[in-house]
């Protein structure tokens, strides 16, 4: 099947990003990184790319670039190139670094560009290497933050940023532009460049209905599990079951506001708890439930769209949620907060 054409008229800006194979380091050390942009920097001389914001992290990097001749691809493709070749030289090695092609998503508007940049300068804040962006090194935040003690990069392009600041009256980025990205647009952005997967938005909402401090006790007491085998275990399947079925009696049939069959959401609430609190897998719920391996599969399908459509499905999620913590502190004896 033929791979869909990008989005590259003359003129467009994109948000650009990529990642190393299976995860594994792409910059691992300053040399590292001096060296891509560098490579970044010869691409931006040839009239290729111009480089607005860009953030190298551990294993991929994120930049916000326009295309004036609709080459990114061409421009990308050199760059990437180049630096495995760099790469695999200088450790004696082989293969792949990067994961494939580079995901890009055309940037149309003012007010998307803004937050494209924000969240580009918020990728070391939010995986807490820095308390700030500006502490960054290795990010247009920095060049920013010092601009009065160092020259901005000769390649970076600033007059866009340059201009917000002069039209408002600033001098400082975060003046202007937010130095924290909101998280529904950080998941929109993640979801739209293909980053985020569906059990990274579970894992979201069972840590926005429980607390990080709950989420990280009931993972330490994942030892009370009842023997299965799962990615990843909060609660012992059997709890969840349990407060699933007592809730169940106490509300009745949940009735066709969000599904023809009642009994047809009480199967995909149970089958996505399992899946979030217990860890289970598709065939230890489909063995669970008594459905086929494929059928638990459309289960989780519409548990993860009631979450999003349904204000009383999410509601009920989150009191099952609760349920199931309380009986684990009453197992481990451990006094609710």
């Amino acid at each position: 099947m033929a791979r869909r054409l990008r989005d590259d008229a003359p003129g467009q800006w994109h948000h650009g990003t990529n990642r190393g194979h299976c995860r594994r380091t792409m910059f691992e050390n300053e040399r590292d990184c001096r060296k891509f942009l560098s490579l970044l920097a010869k691409e931006v001389r040839a009239g290729r790319l111009e480089v607005h914001a860009f953030c190298l992290m551990l294993n991929h990097y994120h930049l916000l670039v326009r295309s004036p001749k609709g080459q990114l691809s061409q421009a990308m493709a050199n760059l990437q190139r180049e630096y495995t070749r760099w790469f695999n030289r200088s450790r004696g090695r082989d293969g792949t670094l990067v994961k494939g092609r580079f995901k890009s998503k055309p940037v149309r508007d003012l007010v998307y560009r803004c937050n494209v940049l924000t969240y580009i300068h918020d990728n070391p804040v939010a995986a807490q290497q820095v308390a700030r962006a500006a502490y960054f090194r290795f990010s247009s935040a920095w060049y920013w933050a010092n601009r009065t003690e160092r020259k901005l990069p000769k390649w970076l392009c600033t007059d866009w940023i340059q201009s917000e600041l002069d039209n408002r009256g600033k001098e400082h980025l975060e003046d202007v532009f937010p130095s924290r990205i909101d998280e529904d647009f950080r998941r929109m952005i993640e979801k739209e460049l293909g980053n985020r997967k569906p059990q990274d938005e579970e894992d979201t909402t069972i840590r926005h209905v429980l607390g990080l401090r709950t989420l990280r006790w009931a993972l330490r007491q994942a030892r009370l599990g009842d023997g299965t085998r799962p990615f990843r275990r909060v609660s012992p399947a059997r709890l969840v079951e349990k407060a699933v079925g007592l809730r169940q009696k106490e509300v009745g049939p949940l009735l066709g506001y969000f599904t023809r069959r009642a009994c047809d959401a009480w199967v995909n609430l149970r089958a996505g708890l399992l899946r979030t609190l217990s860890g289970c897998t598709q065939r230890e719920i489909g063995l669970r439930n008594g459905r086929h391996n494929s059928t638990v599969c459309r289960d989780l399908q519409k548990h993860r769209e009631f979450l999003k459509r349904v204000p009383a499905y999410e509601q009920l999620h989150a009191a099952i949620a609760n349920d199931v913590i309380e009986a684990m502190r009453a197992l481990a004896r451990v006094p609710a907060r």
